[in-house]
């Protein structure tokens, strides 16, 4: 488990915070979010905290883990196996391989961005992947 710190910006009703986490080399390293000092994370609240109380959460690292891969590895994978499927295709039927390796590799794409899409809605409101509220600082 990875331990955060932030400031509490919004508390929702469902039982969820909205927290501001300032970068560390985590964030700088990934880059998802470019130009942007501060992150909002969205964080179970099981203790009842309030609109500006520092508190502390902590991160599954798997949750992290899969969360890249699922962004910068799969579309990828993707990519590569659909251009490969292509290519092979196009061998077997005796067309200029190059053009169903390229298609391939754009269905690859497509298929990797609404797997994607579809990974972020199931996480989105799974509360048990979502980071957790453990304690109110001082």
């Amino acid at each position: 488990m990875k331990i955060e710190e932030g400031s509490v910006i919004k508390v929702h009703e469902n039982g969820l915070a909205e927290v501001k986490v300032g970068r560390h080399s985590d964030c700088i390293a990934c880059g998802a979010c470019p130009g942007s000092d501060n992150i909002v994370v969205m964080v179970v609240d099981p203790i009842g905290v309030k609109v500006g109380q520092q508190v502390k959460f902590e991160m599954r690292e798997m949750n992290v883990i899969m969360g890249a891969f699922v962004c910068f590895i799969l579309p990828l994978l993707l990519i590569g196996l659909g251009a490969i499927g292509g290519y092979y295709y196009g061998l077997s039927t005796g067309v200029e391989e190059v053009h169903f390796a390229v298609f391939g590799g754009i269905v690859g794409l497509v298929i990797g961005v609404v797997l994607m899409k579809w990974f972020d809605r199931t996480f989105r409101t799974d509360d048990t992947i979502k980071p957790k509220i453990i304690e109110i600082c001082e």
